[in-house]
């Protein structure tokens, strides 16, 4: 019954709020309803198990104003799905990210949940259902012209240089790697499709589609590279993660 007084909170707090205040007292709402104490020790532990979950809402909530745009439902969704549960409908539609103070402007499906990176520029917007994700990264531009698009496909890749223990990353071949450029706004823009294979610590083989773009300003590499994994990818994702990619622009500098 918690669960599901709280799947009212949340969902009310998505369909009718519109500022962050109220969403702050609705996941407020979920912590306490989930808190109450039970007499029967099993519904306990059912409950804690619960009110982990819910109470993790309120951390999402402020971990998710990095980027200011995740709503109640989105946030509450990305959790539910982590614990194999239930979840609402996800909000369709894609969501704008213009922030003034970032060099660029980009649009990701509404349902994603997102986050700024951790000591570097760029972020990284993730579907936690589907593994679905999208990441800007800003690095210094190589002096090798050769190099740019392997320096682009090492980042959007492995962001952060993520990848480690016993995993191992298979960087595509140049035969798998498509390129073309087009100049917008007087900006010229580089756009990439790519496969990418990576052998985990278990010895699973993730295999993903990638599709990137790119742009090189005053020494500066601006690159926005949405993927999903292979073996979901259909006509459908081909749509979707064009239609992130095509929406990346960079400021005028």
């Amino acid at each position: 019954m918690a669960l599901c007084t709280c799947m009212h909170f949340v969902s009310s707090a998505a369909s009718h709020t519109t500022n962050r205040t109220d969403k702050f007292r609705h996941a407020a709402k979920c912590v306490i309803v989930c808190q109450e104490p039970s007499q029967d020790a099993s519904l306990n532990v059912r409950a804690s198990r619960r009110g982990f979950i819910l109470r993790s809402c309120n951390l999402a909530v402020l971990a998710d104003t990095a980027l200011n745009q995740s709503d109640a439902r989105t946030i509450v969704n990305s959790l539910l799905g982590a614990y194999g549960l239930p979840q609402l409908k996800g909000t369709p539609g894609f969501r704008v990210l213009d922030d003034p103070e970032k060099d660029y402007v980009l649009e990701y499906p509404k349902s994603w949940v997102g986050r700024a990176n951790r000591q570097r520029q760029g972020l990284s917007v993730s579907d936690y259902n589907s593994s679905d994700k999208l990441v800007v990264e800003v690095f210094p531009k190589p002096e090798e012209e050769s190099q740019l698009v392997p320096d682009i496909l090492q980042h959007l890749i492995s962001p952060g240089q993520e990848v480690g223990g016993d995993s191992r990353l298979v960087i595509p071949s140049n035969k798998n790697v498509v390129t073309a450029s087009e100049d917008i706004g007087g900006q010229t823009y580089l756009y990439i499709r790519f496969p990418s294979e990576t052998i985990t610590r278990s010895g699973y083989q993730v295999k993903r589609k990638h599709y990137a773009v790119a742009a090189a300003i005053k020494g500066t590499v601006y690159c926005c590279g949405a993927s999903a994994r292979s073996d979901q990818y259909d006509k459908a994702k081909e749509q979707l993660l064009s239609h992130v990619v095509e929406s990346f622009r960079v400021r005028s500098l």
